[in-house]
């Protein structure tokens, strides 16, 4: 009977983690509809209007080789400064996206807002990459930021050099905006 047990227990989780995967993957199909016909290296995510610090996430993007990847597609959204990624019941569940396209050295820049944590969680605050090319297929990361208190040393510890996240640290301007940089090399 435990046996029995423990079977349909590891049955259910499997099955919540592949709906929520096909879930996200139903989001971001949707998503992807949205996608406007003409990109440029530097788009804008929240309009100048959303609530917020002003922030400007610059990146490059490297081919496996460490070459820069020219013509990559690169989708990004994150939550507002409240955390929240809609309204609860909105029509789109990422209210802030944006794509942008490598230019000739693999550079992007997306203009936005500062994201704020998640709501009553340890989830540092975060915005969500995805980057599409030729020769690597889709990739995602998770841009994370070195001044939150949530990606402290065991953050570090937890998530090393080779998983999703990326760690850049956001400066400052005079106006008060803030501005962080990443490389992200494919694999």
């Amino acid at each position: 009977m435990k046996r029995t047990a423990l079977v349909v227990a590891a049955l259910l989780v499997t099955a919540t983690a592949l709906s929520a995967q096909q879930s996200a993957q139903q989001m971001f199909d949707a998503a992807q509809k949205l996608k406007p016909a003409r990109l440029t290296s530097v788009e804008r995510i929240a309009p100048t209007s959303e609530s917020g610090t002003p922030f400007v996430v610059k990146g490059i993007v490297l081919d496996p080789s460490g070459r820069p990847a020219s013509g990559a597609d690169v989708f990004a959204y994150h939550t507002d400064r409240t955390g929240l990624y809609a309204a609860p019941g909105a029509a789109d569940p990422w209210r802030l996206k944006g794509w942008a396209i490598t230019d000739a050295q693999g550079r992007f820049e997306l203009r936005t807002i500062r994201p704020g944590p998640y709501p009553n969680a340890n989830i540092p605050a975060h915005v969500h990459l995805h980057v599409t090319t030729a020769c690597c297929g889709r990739q995602e990361r998770e841009m994370v930021f070195d001044d939150d208190p949530l990606v402290n040393r065991a953050f570090h510890d937890q998530h090393g050099p080779d998983s999703m996240f990326l760690y850049g640290h956001p400066i400052v301007k005079a106006d008060g905006s803030q501005e962080v940089s990443y490389t992200i090399r494919l694999r």
